[in-house]
Parts: C-alpha cells; structure tokens; sequence
C-alpha cells in the first residue's frame, strides 16, 4: 500500500467514532437522548439490576466523574432513577425507570435497523473478526 493511503489507526478509530455518534444521533433525536445516552440505557437493561454508578463507568469504560454528569441528564429526563444501595450506605444504584423502559422499547427497532444498514455488505464472518479486534484493542488499553 503506497504511504500517502495508510492510514493511522488511532486517527482512523476517532474518525469513526465521530462519524457513529452523528450518524446515529438522528436516531434518537425524538426521545432527546443522545447515543452515549443510550448506551448507558442500554447497559442499565442489559445488567438487568440496578447498578452502582462505579460498576456502570466502570462498563462504559469513563471516569465515576464523567458517568455522574451524563447520569444527571438522563434523571432530569426520567429515564433513570438513583435508589439506596444496601451494600454501601455512601453510594446508590441506578435502574431503568418505566419510562426509561419504554423508551428504549420505542427507539430499539430503529437502532437495529441504523446497525444492520451500518453493517452494509459485511458479512458475519467480517463482522465477528472486527469485533474481536476492537475487543483487543479495548483490552490492550486498558491492560497499560
């Protein structure tokens, strides 16, 4: 491959990710939730529990700070709601709210439908072996 067509990969991976976030914001857009928004509606669903503020940065991979100013948002929205954690008296644990629920069974067909318009021509084997390398670079990251 000629030097002028390499590209970087740190580069190319944030280009991506800017290019993700705004295609799939649309999506979204009626619900005023934003896609890092929804990942974390979506993590909360898919833990299936409340879940500690820490446990839940600790999946989105962000700071405790930086997941209690996205929290917030969502409270204010009603999307979420904070309740006592009987583990640890100093912390709570967030859950789905029926409204956080129901908008993510709104909104669920058509993030599917955004993904497998994004996977395109792909097929499963491609798209396997691309979510094993991003696996292993989130590994190797946070192995450092």
């Amino acid at each position: 491959m000629p030097a002028d067509a390499e590209r970087d990969l740190v580069a190319g991976i944030i280009q991506l990710a800017n290019l993700l976030t705004r295609s799939l914001a649309p999506v979204f857009e009626k619900a005023h939730v934003t896609p890092q928004q929804w990942a974390i509606l979506a993590a909360l669903e898919h833990a299936g529990q409340p879940m500690s503020l820490a446990a839940l940065a600790r999946m989105m991979l962000v700071s405790k700070q930086n997941m209690t100013g996205m929290v917030v948002r969502i409270e204010q929205l009603g999307l979420v709601e904070r309740g006592d954690d009987p583990e640890d008296l100093r912390s709570s644990r967030l859950a789905l709210t029926r409204r956080g629920r129901t908008v993510i069974e709104k909104l669920r067909p058509a993030y599917e439908q955004w993904r497998t318009a994004l996977a395109g021509d792909l097929n499963e084997r491609d798209l396997a072996t691309t979510a094993r390398t991003i696996e292993t670079l989130i590994g190797n990251l946070l192995s450092d």
